[in-house]
């Protein structure tokens, strides 16, 4: 009853912070994100109507469609483009900014986006990135290819085979209730052809995680548990993101702040157990508010595709709301 009461108190506080932010008529994102994913207005509510209509005006939004191409993409698929003076750099960062815009599978950004990986799925059209010349290429390709659908549709149809894939990839990883690379490796040279040791296929790769959580109740519970206990208690935490997962960053440094809280946003979004382990970097995030109850983590970090949310932060007061909109949305969902 006392961790029930605490967490309404909690939620409480998290409602009325949301609720002040709104009275200052903040940009289209951030009220949207606010009304959604933190005041969790239901779908019919007419503020939360007028609000999604009004996301195609931010200049955030605006930005992402007049960057994506005709095909439905952003030029490079899962490589980092250099070549094309592009803000957004790629396929997979195109997806992950319009989800962090509140954008949903609706809009036409994503609709077309979901359209183009589809084609380049069923062979209509070709991968646009380099092909690499080793045995993970083909299982690494389609991976790229089903996770970033995933984001979009988690329920398309062409996702049951990876979702069936990777799903026994884990059982077998995992079959003695602990992490084993031999046993990992085993099941890729079975199931893949792939060499996986020390390489993106491991387990702890985002693009794998984004398959294994993509519906709930996916994974068996103890799976579940034993997957995000390994997760936990490794030194580089997620793979792409790089950092440990069980204790925050250094407070001024906004490029890993950025990817330990992306990484921890991914668990939350995908597995419902994240929770039994997520209280002490929870709690920390609670203790880092300002003293009017805001949270400001720096400049924008400069390879994320969460922020900015507003369409800059040349004031201090966007960013603060900025930083202090993503915050509130995670902690939301912890309370939930």
């Amino acid at each position: 009853m006392r961790m029930a009461n605490t967490f309404n108190q909690r939620i409480a506080e998290i409602e009325e912070l949301a609720a002040r932010i709104l009275a200052q008529e903040p940009e289209g994102v951030v009220r949207y994100r606010l009304l959604r994913d933190v005041l969790r207005k239901p779908a019919g509510d007419l503020e939360l109507a007028q609000a999604k209509e009004g996301l195609d005006k931010s200049r955030c939004v605006q930005e992402l469609a007049d960057e994506q191409w005709a095909n439905g993409g952003w030029g490079a698929f899962h490589s980092r483009s250099t070549r094309l003076r592009q803000k957004i750099p790629s396929t997979e960062v195109g997806v992950e900014r319009a989800l962090a815009l509140g954008l949903d599978a609706s809009h036409p950004i994503l609709r077309q986006a979901a359209e183009y990986i589809v084609d380049i799925m069923v062979g209509k059209v070709a991968f646009p990135d380099y092909q690499e010349k080793n045995d993970r290429w083909p299982t690494g390709r389609r991976l790229f290819l089903a996770s970033t659908l995933s984001l979009i549709q988690p329920d398309h149809p062409l996702l049951a085979e990876d979702r069936a894939l990777w799903l026994e990839i884990a059982r077998r990883t995992f079959r003695l209730g602990r992490y084993s690379a031999e046993e990992e490796i085993r099941a890729h040279a079975e199931l893949t052809g792939a060499t996986v040791k020390d390489s993106y296929l491991v387990l702890n790769g985002r693009y794998q995680l984004n398959i294994l959580g993509s519906l709930p109740g996916m994974l068996p519970r103890e799976l579940e548990r034993s997957l995000l206990s390994w997760l936990w208690e490794r030194p580089d935490g997620i793979g792409y993101l790089e950092i440990p997962l069980n204790c925050p960053p250094p407070y001024q440094k906004p490029g890993p702040l950025d990817r330990w809280l992306a990484s921890l946003e991914m668990l939350a979004r995908l597995f419902p157990a994240w929770v039994e382990l997520a209280q002490e970097p929870m709690e920390w995030l609670w203790q880092q508010r300002d003293e009017q109850g805001y949270w400001d983590f720096g400049p924008q970090p400069g390879s994320g595709s969460y922020l900015p949310l507003s369409s800059n932060w040349r004031t201090r007061q966007k960013r603060l709301v900025d930083w202090t909109t993503r915050v509130l949305v995670l902690l939301r969902r912890y309370c939930d």
